[in-house]
């Protein structure tokens, strides 16, 4: 077995101690569930990222970015990064005062009512198998890559992977392993990105060199990109394609339970603040700097033949055997994070949001929720092997189901005290059927609705049409009553603990340093790409 073989292996082995370490420490439920609501702003952001960015970040996107679209990829990666910024201030500080376990059970608390909980848990469901599904298939490729062995082997090695600290240690350990995993693939990339830019001829001569060389994607440094990679058929679709799965990422960052649902394991408020710049910083700049060194590669090897394997061939082909086996590391462990948020959250919805049950003691729902986890795992594994989609199909269309179906309800929940139970479920019903019908319509190909749903009628928009046409007539319907009104008012109050003005201090130093990486990255894209593409300096 190869250097980078074991490199992997041993980064895994060491994700797992860590994992069932942290799985000694579980005490009761609220370990379990959400951390024991003490988690600080390094642990957080490092959850957020890892859990985030996945193998899809490193595989799907990079190949993505490889066939011609970096530029739909920044411009998609600035509108998600909103939903950092957003999210803790419209809707997670009041998810964190909550103090629930899970983000369906959020729901049911807030609008007083047990059917939408399952509803949630339900649809949380069906998104994160899908996610997990993407998972398990990138992490499979990889180590198939790694070991020659045969592909349905290491489907089941990537599960296992996974399965076995998530399993075990749940929150606790998704969140020290996250973390863990996400330093590991942050240096991975930084180490390998001056190798592979100067090894086509260094970074200064990196435009100069997609812009003459006869191999890169039709598109690839225009504004809209490569406009065939985006299903469009003209600049304005290709446009809108990208502002439109910008706005489904801000909005699954802002409101989706692997990554709004960290929010319940913050130590304070004011970490969901700090850590969600931290993550809109990551988001900008980190991943830019990760698309770059794949468009590089264009210089390098202009004709991959899967280019979702991108990075790994530029692990195996440019990087010295050290700092390559760094990178297969990073890029493992963004799988396996991610694969265990999923994971874990969904056994914890099964247990608490769709089964209503009692249970005995703490204990008992704790077993119960591994159960639950295993035979989820199982179930996504065997859906591996079917073969439904690449990596980046799959986790996109995971991404959609959630922004469609709860953006209503729970930003609406927020803003809006007089949204209904009836009125918030109608929604979360609508929105996900209005994004699964049409979005299947779509992809099956049917005439012509594959004409018709485009732009502003992207099955995306038509289920949060749906969902807001839903919610206004299920509240002029059944109004909300007084516990739920009264719920809302007691989630505005700010709590005495988090009032102390050196808090917000720290918060504002947060913020300024969010803005200079701003500044500074438009700066760099300016000065460095466009005005000289365009022949103006």
């Amino acid at each position: 077995m190869s250097i980078y073989f074991w490199g992997v292996i041993i980064s895994i082995v060491i994700y797992m101690v860590v994992g069932l370490y942290a799985g000694s420490q579980v005490r009761d439920a609220n370990d379990y569930y959400v951390s024991g609501r003490n988690a600080p702003t390094f642990l957080i952001t490092g959850t957020l990222i890892a859990s985030m960015l996945s193998v899809n970040g490193f595989m799907g996107d990079q190949g993505w970015c490889y066939t011609g679209n970096i530029t739909s990829l920044v411009l998609l990666n600035s509108m998600c990064a909103c939903g950092y910024v957003l999210g803790p201030l419209v809707f997670g500080r009041y998810l964190r005062r909550s103090e629930c376990t899970t983000m369906p059970e959020y729901f049911g608390v807030r609008y007083h009512d047990r059917k939408i909980r399952r509803v949630a848990g339900i649809i949380t469901i069906v998104s994160l198998t899908a996610y997990l599904l993407a998972c398990i298939t990138g992490v499979g490729i990889l180590i198939q890559e790694l070991t020659g062995l045969p592909y349905e082997v290491t489907l089941f090695l990537a599960w296992l992977c996974f399965t076995v600290f998530t399993f075990y240690s749940g929150s606790k350990g998704v969140v020290l392993t996250d973390t863990l995993m996400f330093l590991v693939f942050l240096l991975g990339v930084i180490l390998a990105g001056p190798i592979i830019f100067k090894a086509q001829g260094g970074i200064g001569k990196l435009l100069t060199n997609l812009m003459n060389n006869p191999a890169a994607p039709q598109g690839l440094l225009d504004y809209h990109g490569n406009i065939a990679g985006t299903g469009a058929k003209d600049v304005f679709g290709a446009v809108m394609y990208a502002v439109t799965m910008g706005i489904i990422w801000l909005i699954t960052v802002a409101v989706s339970p692997w990554q709004a649902g960290r929010n319940l394991m913050a130590k304070s408020e004011h970490v969901t603040f700090r850590s969600g710049a931290v993550a809109a910083i990551c988001t900008v700049v980190f991943l830019l700097f990760l698309n770059l060194q794949s468009v590089a590669v264009l210089n390098l090897n202009g004709g991959l033949e899967d280019p979702q394997r991108v990075l790994i061939w530029a692990s195996f082909e440019v990087l010295p055997k050290l700092i390559g086996t760094l990178l297969l590391a990073g890029i493992t462990a963004a799988g396996l994070s991610s694969a265990s948020t999923f994971l874990s959250v969904i056994g914890f919805s099964v247990t608490s949001d769709i089964i209503d049950r009692k249970f005995n003691s703490e204990e008992e729902k704790l077993k119960h929720s591994r159960i639950m986890m295993l035979i989820v795992g199982i179930l996504a594994l065997m859906l591996a092997y079917v073969g439904l989609g690449g990596v980046r199909v799959i986790s996109w269309f995971a991404s959609t189901i959630i922004a469609a179906s709860w953006v209503v309800p729970g930003i609406g929940g927020i803003v809006c005290k007089k949204l209904s139970a009836t009125g918030a479920r109608w929604a979360m019903i609508s929105g996900f059927l209005g994004f699964v019908i049409p979005k299947s319509l779509v992809g099956l190909g049917i005439s012509p609705f594959a004409g018709v749903f485009v732009n502003f009628l992207d099955p995306f928009f038509i289920g949060i049409y749906l969902s807001l046409f839903f919610a206004l007539i299920g509240t002029k319907l059944h109004q909300a009553g007084t516990e739920e009104m009264e719920y809302h008012e007691k989630l505005m109050i700010l709590p005495d603990k988090e009032k102390a003005a050196s808090e917000y201090k720290r918060d504002r130093r947060y913020g300024y340093i969010l803005i200079i990486a701003g500044v500074i990255t438009t700066l760099v894209l300016l000065f460095g790409w466009a005005l000289p593409y365009n022949g103006m300096i």
